[in-house]
């Protein structure tokens, strides 16, 4: 080959010669048997140190890459880098790829580094042992940065709350740091706040970060807490722009618990161990004034403390005679450090009277275990009673009165009079004037009592609205065509009705007065207060509508009274 003709410039016989070498070698270097190895800087440190893991290809055309993830059972990884190089020796060609892990032991004793796969190939496996770290690392001894931990109470029932604690204590600045939150087996771990302080310890002041956590054991047995592991680059002793600081690394206490299982003499079907637990209501509404077809909703709370909102037991459900519920989802709520709470469970449900009468909620019971008296208690929401009338018009008793052709007397006052002529028969004349002009005056009273009924202004009583049936049909018929919400044609619906039937109505007593209209109004109850998602047909709530309205000469009013005196 003329590598003259190819365009490269002259090259000496020496260098020329070399090239060649260079590329023979490192092609048999590419197709020799690839070796991969792991090593350590260190394989015996304390629990506050770290170590360098090694892991070598003998090649540099090795396309693979470690597979690290076992390692992150026993250490952390703190830091990764990746390096090669190519030597030629005497003419032998050698390269390779170099992979550097700084590590920091998760435990103490003898932790085995897995064999790591590198590609098709694999490691050796290794061992570390791990000591205790030096009582040195606290701050009594001078040091400047240390972790502290606690945990309360050291022994706890299953799915009780455990309060556990951890500080750093730092006497210099951080150019970064991270702590790794607690994992606990079998447990849940609940992160619960953050302070940060200053304080005294030996004379030198200390910059201390708190954190809070709640861990609730699922099994009982023995329960471990592990150490937790503080990476941080703190400033160095000679502080430049261009020092990246120095690696501290420092470790808090392990924790180990008995927990125990629920006590025999627990009889609830649900074990809740809490050191609080309450029930309390809430109304959208006065009880007080209740009538057929409004809607009003319960809301009942079941508050813990020392247990999360999702261990909280679902409310025992019921049924209400002449009445229908709708109940809501439940809400979780988790602890915050405003509340005195851990967790909440808010249920709701709307009640729709369908019939006047008394109504009875009955009494909810939760027992519960006092974590901090050690007895069983019960939580208890008494019972709940109140009453809903009728509406106006609606089955309402009125004074009994007798009517005439000209005029309708109260009884009690023809009854009076009546007694008083029958008791005295005056013989004087001018007895009987004064008790004429009494009459004359009852009857006169009687008869302007009745002009002013005919002629007062429509009340609630009669018609609710000042609209117009018609007017009242446009108004429905634009909110359906203009898509507007549940509550506008709730609203818009019940108008209509009171106008068409002329008297005060609710959702529920439209729907008795038309059947063509009952699945609606039911629909857009459940829709509302019930937490449904289902689409309401309001074409075919349009329709029915305007059947009610051909149908003009069957209009449902009012129940009449019984005839005072029936023939």
């Amino acid at each position: 080959m003329n590598f003259r003709t190819l365009g490269f410039p002259p090259l000496k016989t020496a260098t020329f010669s070399l090239l060649i070498l260079y590329l023979l070698g490192w092609t048999a270097a590419a197709t020799a048997e690839t070796n991969v190895r792991a090593s350590v800087d260190r394989s015996h440190i304390s629990s506050e140190e770290t170590f360098i893991l090694s892991l070598v290809a003998d090649t540099i055309l090795f396309t693979g890459e470690p597979d690290v993830s076992a390692l992150e059972k026993d250490f952390h990884v703190i830091s990764r880098q990746q390096s090669s190089r190519t030597n030629i020796i005497n003419g032998k060609v050698n390269s390779s790829r170099q992979w550097d892990y700084t590590l920091a032991p998760k435990r103490e004793g003898n932790l085995t580094i897995p064999a790591i796969p590198m590609g098709k190939y694999q490691t050796r496996a290794l061992t570390i042992t791990v000591d205790k770290a030096s009582n040195q690392s606290r701050g009594s001894n001078g040091d400047s940065v240390y972790l502290e931990s606690d945990v309360t109470p050291r022994t706890a029932y299953v799915q009780a709350e455990l309060q556990y604690t951890v500080k750093i204590f730092t006497s210099i600045n951080f150019l970064d740091a991270s702590l790794e939150a607690p994992e606990v087996d079998d447990a849940v771990v609940e992160a619960t706040g953050e302070q940060r302080y200053q304080t005294l310890v030996d004379g030198r002041y200390y910059q201390v970060i708190e954190r809070r956590y709640s861990i609730y054991p699922q099994t009982s047995g023995e329960l471990t807490i592990p150490a937790l592991t503080l990476q941080a680059r703190v400033e160095g002793y000679r502080p430049s722009m261009l020092d990246p600081g120095r690696l501290v690394v420092k470790r808090s206490q392990e924790h180990r618990l008995r927990i125990q299982p629920p006590p025999a003499e627990f009889k609830g079907a649900v074990w809740l161990p809490a050191k609080e637990l309450v029930l309390t209501e809430s109304w959208s509404n006065d009880l007080d004034d209740i009538q057929i077809g409004d809607s009003i909703t319960r809301t009942v709370n079941v508050q813990a403390v020392g247990l999360l909102g999702s261990q909280l037991p679902a409310l025992p459900s019921y049924k209400l005679d002449n009445a229908k519920i709708y109940p809501d989802q439940a809400k979780i709520e988790k602890a915050d450090e405003q509340s005195k709470w851990s967790g909440i469970r808010s249920e709701s449900m709307a009640i729709i009277p369908t019939k006047a009468g008394e109504f009875i909620l009955p009494e909810v019971r939760i027992p519960w275990w006092n974590t901090v008296t050690n007895k069983a208690e019960v939580a208890i929401l008494p019972e709940r009673r109140f009453t809903v009338s009728a509406p106006p018009l609606i089955g309402a008793s009125t004074p009994l009165t007798e009517t005439t052709q000209n005029a309708t007397l109260p009884l009690a006052a023809e009854s009076s009079t009546q007694s008083a002529m029958a008791d005295y028969a005056p013989t004087s004349p001018l007895l009987w004037i004064i008790i004429s002009a009494l009459s004359l005056s009852n009857i006169g009273f009687a008869a302007a009592w009745y002009r002013a009924r005919k002629t007062e202004t429509p009340s609630k009583a009669t018609t609710p609205h000042s609209d117009s049936e018609a007017t009242a049909f446009s108004k429905l018929k634009k909110c359906i065509q203009t898509g507007g919400d549940a509550s506008s044609l709730r609203t818009a619906l019940i108008h209509w009705g009171q106008c068409y039937y002329q008297r005060p109505l609710s959702l529920s007593q439209l729907a008795m007065c038309a059947d063509e209209l009952r699945v609606y109004c039911d629909a857009l109850d459940a829709q509302l207060f019930g937490g449904h998602s289902d689409v309401i047909d309001t074409k075919a709530l349009l329709d029915a509508v305007k059947k009610c309205r051909a149908n003009a000469n069957v209009k449902i009013t009012s129940p009449a009274l019984s005839p005072l005196y029936p023939s």
